[in-house]
């Protein structure tokens, strides 16, 4: 298991899971998970704003986990949701974030990398309970050697829900031709008044982006790493702590 101090902007849930956590005041936090699973849900007060990551980190313990996060969603609450999944175990995770109050909304991001013969089956749900609520959705995977990836989107815009926004975009990046992907982008609107859209690719590394690269000094792995760097670059610039930065970077260049 990776030994560093961490500071109280941490939640380090490696080990064990608590059935429920509540912010109540505006914040950044960093969460940890490894090789305790379970069920976990996260309630927002209202009028917070959150700003969470979430990191995925690889366990001695390799064995099949699954993780079931819910988050509720008050009045005027914003949470702004950054996932990064380096783990080095067949996974289920389901995220399911729940718009129960006017005004609220999320902004969800994740960066998932799998090889070897690893399957990680993600299912995303953005459930609109409240008018004007607000959800974007953003999704990426990397699929390596002879791994198998999944990822089910659903925005689900209820009755009750007017003036509210869903957006939803997955790419999902196929490195090696025995890699399988998959995804399932769903959209379930019960309101008028509303907007609504997904974008949704599978498919291989930009051969111009690589010719691009390598015209500039880089070799075929160098140009597959900065590429995929650029994925979770957007998780790694908010972890502060070197030595977990380190450890995140030097895990993915392992994996990649």
């Amino acid at each position: 298991m990776l030994e560093i101090a961490l500071s109280p902007a941490y939640l380090d849930f490696r080990n064990e899971l608590p059935s429920s956590y509540t912010f109540s005041k505006n914040e950044t936090k960093i969460l940890l998970l490894e090789k305790a699973q379970g069920s976990i849900e996260f309630d927002i007060n209202n009028n917070t704003e959150l700003n969470l990551v979430i990191l995925f980190l690889p366990s001695i313990d390799n064995s099949k986990k699954i993780f079931n996060l819910d988050f509720n969603l008050n009045k005027n609450s914003n949470l702004n949701l950054k996932i990064a999944n380096l783990n080095n175990f067949n996974c289920d995770d389901n995220i399911s974030i729940n718009l129960n109050g006017e005004n609220s909304l999320i902004d969800y991001y994740s960066s998932t990398i799998i090889n070897k013969n690893f399957n990680k089956n993600s299912v995303i749900k953005s459930i609109h309970n409240s008018r004007n609520s607000s959800s974007n959705i953003q999704a990426y995977e990397v699929l390596k050697d002879i791994s198998k990836g999944f990822i089910r989107c659903i925005s689900d815009i209820r009755q009750g829900s007017s003036s509210s926004e869903a957006h939803q975009e997955l790419r999902l990046l196929v490195l090696d031709k025995e890699a399988k992907a998959d995804s399932d982008p769903v959209l379930l609107i019960d309101e008028n008044d509303i907007v609504a859209s997904h974008a949704n690719a599978i498919g291989m590394l930009d051969p111009d982006q690589i010719f691009y690269l390598l015209s500039r000094g880089l070799n075929k792995i160098e140009a597959q790493e900065l590429i995929i760097n650029g994925y979770f670059e957007p998780v790694f610039q908010l972890i502060e702590n070197e030595d977990l930065l380190n450890y995140l970077k030097k895990t993915l260049k392992e994996m990649i």
